[in-house]
């Protein structure tokens, strides 16, 4: 990273920072000699978000559940703990965090893609049979966090910069770089070395635009090319102005899965189908129904229709 930068970021007195609830639920997680009632009374201690997990608990992004599921304990004992643990972070992190950025910082538009992304990164996830798909989510989640920084440190400058782009990811990215020397996954990763968080997390956040870019350990090479991803399957959503986009992350998707246009249709499918769950687990507006369906519509007419003979 621009040692300018650095020792700015160092300087920052309202850094990005979350409670302690997400990170004990995550380092529980990983501890073997937890159990499920253990993480239950801890996660009783916010009722907020004990009402958002049991909602999400029974919904169709967890397949739903036999019998309604009514408890925390349940909800632990039937999901099991990476999936508890990752909602109780998301929920926390953007509890803690959608306040953070300088005023000219559009929160809503940063937070649509990043939760647009972890929804699409756990389904990719799970498609591509990887391990662990409830990290992937939690990573999605995180990945754009160094915009939040950026917005701390230069007040006003970045959310002009912010602004400029608009909706286009990439042109952000090159602004960021144009104008501070280094982008907002590399700052990100550097927050996530601050908070300690899992490693695979870490490379996730800094390999988010190019994984090939970052020095990823083999285990992890998956679930940062599934992050990577999930922020390029969120901006179907996010910038629709882009009439070629289906094509592009298709030909994207197939550099590194066995997938078919029915596939990347069905896993598009399934994102839109969950989006309204999430915009009220997280209480944020991800688009009207009409729109949502649109991105689905759109990729079937230019991937599924015949050409005309």
């Amino acid at each position: 990273m621009d040692q300018h930068l650095l020792q700015r970021i160092k300087n920052c007195k309202t850094l990005p920072a979350i409670s302690s609830l997400p990170l004990q639920v995550l380092q529980m997680c990983r501890d073997e000699g937890a159990d499920c009632q253990r993480m239950a009374d801890i996660i009783n201690k916010d009722p907020s978000f004990v009402a958002k997990l049991l909602n999400v608990a029974n919904s169709s992004f967890y397949g739903g559940a036999r019998h309604k599921v009514t408890t925390v304990t349940q909800a632990v004992t039937l999901l099991g703990m990476n999936s508890i643990a990752t909602l109780a972070f998301c929920f926390s992190l953007y509890r803690d965090l959608k306040k953070n950025g300088g005023a000219t910082f559009d929160h809503t538009r940063h937070w649509h893609r990043s939760i647009l992304s972890s929804v699409a990164a756990r389904i990719l996830g799970k498609w591509a049979q990887v391990e662990n798909y409830e990290e992937i989510f939690l990573a999605a989640l995180l990945q754009d966090l160094g915009m939040l920084v950026l917005s701390e440190v230069y007040v006003g400058d970045y959310g002009q910069i912010y602004n400029l782009a608009g909706t286009n990811h990439d042109e952000l990215q090159k602004l960021e770089r144009e104008r501070f020397g280094s982008d907002h996954s590399e700052v990100g990763g550097w927050l996530a070395d601050m908070w300690e968080l899992p490693d695979v997390m870490k490379a996730s956040v800094r390999g988010s635009h190019d994984p090939e870019l970052v020095d990823v350990a083999e285990d992890f090479r998956m679930t940062v090319r599934c992050v990577m991803l999930s922020g390029r399957l969120a901006d179907l959503w996010c910038d629709p102005s882009k009439s070629n986009a289906p094509q592009e992350l298709l030909s994207l998707m197939q550099q590194s899965f066995k997938m078919e246009p029915q596939d990347f249709i069905t896993i598009l499918t399934e994102i839109a189908e969950v989006i309204p769950e999430f915009s009220s687990f997280f209480q944020i507006n991800l688009g009207s129904d009409e729109d949502i369906q649109r991105v689905v519509v759109n990729a079937e007419q230019a991937l599924l229709t015949p050409s005309p003979s």
